[in-house]
């Protein structure tokens, strides 16, 4: 069990992802609260240990199914499921030394008819005439410095007939001299490994303050 560990509670990054798409759960730990990185950690003879949230208790991952693996700080899911929504638990320990953190992963279905869910849609904000940057969010995890990433952008699910003014700047989408129409759904779409990597964003636009 791990009792008498040092207990973190549920870290602030959530994860999302959309069912049938991969997703990387860092172990917190190592980014947030302890100063040191996995290989110095496991030199100074520690075990990390991943544990899924059952209710009230936490049961220890087995990795036998090739759809969910173990790589040094982090769990990849490589395609997610409902029944993986919930919360994983890393504990990094020895015989005297025990530290644990918790982190919140939220598997969506697509709504229906739609390529995103709106449960875990993100959100940015818009001024009329300005100009805004749509970035494509949380895509560090398949970023590969030998490979070219290519992004495709959607609005409301169709392939985008862009105005002269919404430009693609690398992996950004950049709308120049907001309008009200320019609100909505906007969804950046990359390959990782042979899967659809997607993120959707709802764009908010206000009037002039």
């Amino acid at each position: 069990s791990v009792d008498g560990c040092v207990d973190w509670s549920v870290d602030l990054k959530t994860y999302m992802v959309l069912a049938g798409e991969p997703v990387r759960v860092k172990c917190a730990l190592f980014y947030s609260y302890i100063r040191t990185n996995y290989s110095m950690a496991q030199s100074a003879g520690l075990r990390l240990i991943w544990y899924k949230n059952k209710g009230d208790s936490e049961e220890p991952i087995i990795f036998a199914d090739r759809r969910m693996s173990k790589d040094e700080d982090s769990i990849w899911l490589h395609s997610a499921e409902l029944k993986d929504n919930g919360f994983y638990t890393c504990v990094l320990r020895n015989s005297t030394y025990c530290m644990k953190v918790s982190m919140s992963l939220t598997v969506g279905e697509n709504d229906l008819g739609l390529c995103y869910s709106s449960q875990i849609r993100y959100l940015e904000k818009a001024e009329i005439t300005k100009n805004k940057e749509i970035a494509c969010p949380d895509i560090e995890d398949f970023i590969s410095p030998s490979k070219e990433l290519r992004v495709v952008w959607y609005k409301e699910c169709k392939l985008g007939k862009w105005r002269h003014l919404i430009i693609q700047k690398g992996l950004s989408l950049v709308i120049q001299n907001v309008q009200e129409e320019d609100g909505g759904n906007y969804t950046c779409e990359l390959k990782y490994e042979g899967r659809l990597v997607s993120r959707t964003t709802e764009l908010k636009v206000t009037g002039k303050n």
